[in-house]
C-alpha cells in the first residue's frame, strides 16, 4: 500500500515585512475546493465503498449534527484528522450584565492535528510552480435559478463565479469559460469574455444559453491574468473538480 504523503504545488511570495523583508515564503496552490457533497460523490463513485450517495449524505448529516451538538454542549470531539475543542477568546470582564463586557469574549473552536495527520504531513513533497500562472482558480459558482453554490446551472439564466485571476485581459481566443461533459471533458460550450455581464479579477457573471444540453458538467476557465498589467503569453487553465448539473428553472425548483 502506498504511503500517504502530502504532495503540494507551492508558489513563492516575497515578504515586505520586517525582520523577514526580502525573504521568500511558500504558499500552497490549491488544486481544488471540495464541499461535503463533492466528497460524498467521490466516495459513492468508489466501488469499494459499497454505499450510495444518499446513504452517505444521510450518515454524514447525522454525524456532523451530532458533533455540532457535542461542541455546543462544551465537549471536545476527537476525529481521525484531529481534535475539535471548545474555546473562548479575550480577557474576562466580571461585569457580565454589560453588553460591552460580554463582547470581549467570543465562543470558538480550536483544531489540533491528530497523530495520523501529523505523520502524513511530516515529509511533504513540495513542487515550485510559476507564481503568475498558478493563482487562477474558481472557488464558487452561484446559480441564479436554484440559488445553489457549486451544484447546479439553470439554462437561460446567469451564473456568478468567485475566484482569483479571473480578469480577461490579453487577446488569446482561448480565453473564457468552458463547460465540459463530466467524465469525458468534451467541450460543449465556450463562453467568450465579450459576452460576460461582469468580469473582474475576483468575479465573473455570465449568461447560460437556453439551448445548452442538460447533463453533468465541469466548469473550466482560461485566462491570461497576472498580478501585473502584462498578461501571460500562454493562457492559464483551471478546471473545477465539482460536477455541476444543468437543468431548467422548473426542475431546479423541484
Amino acid at each position: 500500500m502506498r504511503k500517504k504523503r502530502a504532495e503540494w504545488k507551492i508558489r513563492l511570495v516575497r515578504s515586505n515585512l520586517k525582520p523577514s523583508e526580502g525573504c521568500l515564503f511558500p504558499q500552497v496552490v490549491l488544486k481544488g475546493a471540495y464541499t461535503l457533497d463533492d466528497i460524498i460523490e467521490r466516495l459513492a463513485k468508489d466501488q469499494a465503498c459499497g454505499l450510495n450517495a444518499e446513504t452517505l449524505r444521510h450518515a454524514a448529516t447525522a454525524l456532523f449534527n451530532e458533533m455540532e451538538d457535542c461542541l455546543l454542549d462544551g465537549s471536545s470531539v476527537h476525529l481521525p484528522l484531529g481534535i475539535l475543542t471548545p474555546s473562548v477568546t479575550g480577557l474576562w470582564d466580571t461585569n457580565r450584565l454589560q453588553p460591552e463586557a460580554r463582547r470581549k469574549n467570543e465562543a470558538t473552536v480550536r483544531f489540533s492535528l491528530s497523530p495520523r495527520l501529523k505523520k502524513a504531513l511530516a515529509d511533504p513533497l513540495l513542487h515550485e510552480t510559476d507564481a503568475a500562472a498558478s493563482r487562477l482558480a474558481i472557488y464558487t459558482v452561484e446559480d441564479a435559478g436554484s440559488r445553489t453554490i457549486n451544484e447546479r446551472i439553470t439554462r437561460g439564466l446567469s451564473i456568478s463565479l468567485t475566484g482569483s485571476m479571473l480578469l480577461m485581459n490579453g487577446t488569446s481566443p482561448e480565453r473564457g469559460l468552458y463547460l465540459l461533459r463530466a467524465g469525458t471533458e468534451e467541450v460543449v460550450l465556450h463562453i467568450p469574455p465579450e459576452s460576460f455581464v461582469r468580469c473582474t479579477r475576483r468575479n465573473i457573471i455570465a449568461l447560460i444559453p437556453r439551448d445548452l444540453p442538460k447533463g453533468e458538467y465541469n466548469l473550466r476557465v482560461v485566462s491570461q491574468c497576472t498580478t501585473s498589467p502584462r498578461p501571460l503569453n500562454t493562457p492559464a487553465v483551471y478546471t473545477m473538480p465539482s460536477v455541476l448539473v444543468v437543468a431548467d428553472l422548473q426542475e431546479n425548483k423541484e
